[in-house]
């Protein structure tokens, strides 16, 4: 089974989680013949040839970025191949539910879009601690550490995927 990891990333959170979630179903691959291909969504030529796509974008202004959106709509709708989705987002934890109900909103989109099985959100990290008047419009809490990312809860949606094949 070939199988794509693609994903669009800004600040290399995004990259990182890919990777990880790339070397658990590579080592699944071992046992059971699933050959992984992790590669950002702009080096992908093409999805055709590849029986399971894992996909990932960060937040961004409450959207995932419109290069994900667009590749999603360009090169995997209408594919057949199952999908999953990851999607990064260090205000969806902690924010106000405002915010949050805005990310769930487009990210449905992004998952009807794709016709993904599965689409799960998980915590990012910052480069530097949000200003005291961002911390106020989107509720998070001043002591917030920067690196919101539980590396247990990725793994195993990752071993939830690679159990599933």
């Amino acid at each position: 089974m070939k199988i794509l990891v693609a994903y669009i990333s800004k600040t290399g959170t995004t990259e990182e989680i890919a990777k990880r979630i790339g070397e658990i179903l590579s080592a699944k691959g071992a046992e059971t013949n699933i050959d992984v291909e992790v590669a950002p969504i702009d080096a992908v030529g093409s999805v055709q040839g590849y029986e399971r796509l894992i996909l990932g974008s960060p937040i961004n202004g409450m959207k995932v970025l419109p290069q994900f959106k667009e590749f999603l709509s360009t090169k995997v709708a209408g594919s057949n191949i199952p999908t999953d989705i990851f999607i990064i987002s260090y205000l969806f934890e902690r924010g106000r539910n405002f915010w949050k109900n805005a990310i769930r909103k487009n990210v449905e989109s992004i998952r009807t879009l794709a016709g993904a099985s599965s689409v799960e959100i998980f915590a990012g990290r910052l480069s530097e601690p949000l200003p005291s008047f961002a911390r106020f419009i989107f509720g998070t809490p001043k002591d917030l550490p920067l690196d919101m990312r539980d590396w247990g809860k990725i793994e195993a949606w990752a071993e939830g995927i690679a159990g599933g094949m």
